[in-house]
């Protein structure tokens, strides 16, 4: 029998809500909207879902520690098992792109085999479940423009400038990952 928790906590980016299946992190969103309403959100999305601050606990403060701007090393067991294979290749690799440096959409394609499929991959971070630990935010355009984010730019600009990468007025790339 597949077990799903949930938890709901409070963070300076909004409420944070993670949900595991059977231990592993299958979702984890930020919402801006009362607690209520998304406890209420969550309960619709995953129904039978148990809220458990325990299963959660050691994530929590790895999280808690992230936004803060400490370096945080997420090792944590998703499940992805609900993407198709070529998103599930795109997010683990997007796995082993270091803390404080981002890459962008077109070496992402060309580091997986898929030269010119920069638009694939993008669309295959819109489909992240579990952005922060997989770092979708890492990834840019080219020219050294944020592009896009499932939780909106705003966010993506805030968590690149907690690990200290540079994006106003200067290109984010710095060179790396080209």
């Amino acid at each position: 029998m597949t077990t799903l928790n949930f938890a709901i906590f409070e963070s300076s980016m909004g409420y944070i809500v993670l949900v595991a299946r059977d231990g592993r992190l299958i979702s984890l969103d930020m919402r801006e909207q009362g607690f209520y309403e998304v406890k209420k959100a969550i309960s619709c999305s995953y129904p039978g879902a148990v809220e458990s601050s325990v299963v959660f606990k050691t994530l929590r403060t790895l999280l808690d520690r992230y936004l803060r701007g400490i370096r945080v090393d997420f090792d944590v067991e998703v499940d992805l098992s609900c993407l198709g294979t070529f998103d599930q290749q795109v997010l683990s690799e997007l796995r082993n792109i270091p803390y404080g440096e981002v890459r962008s959409y077109g070496w992402l394609a060309a580091k997986l085999g898929y030269k010119g499929a920069a638009r694939a991959v993008g669309q295959a971070l819109k489909r992240n479940p579990i952005p922060i630990i997989i770092p979708c935010h890492r990834v840019i355009r080219e020219d050294g423009s944020l592009g896009g984010f499932s939780m909106g730019v705003r966010i993506k600009e805030r968590l690149l400038l907690l690990e200290g990468v540079k994006i106003a007025g200067t290109r984010a790339l710095h060179g790396r990952g080209r």
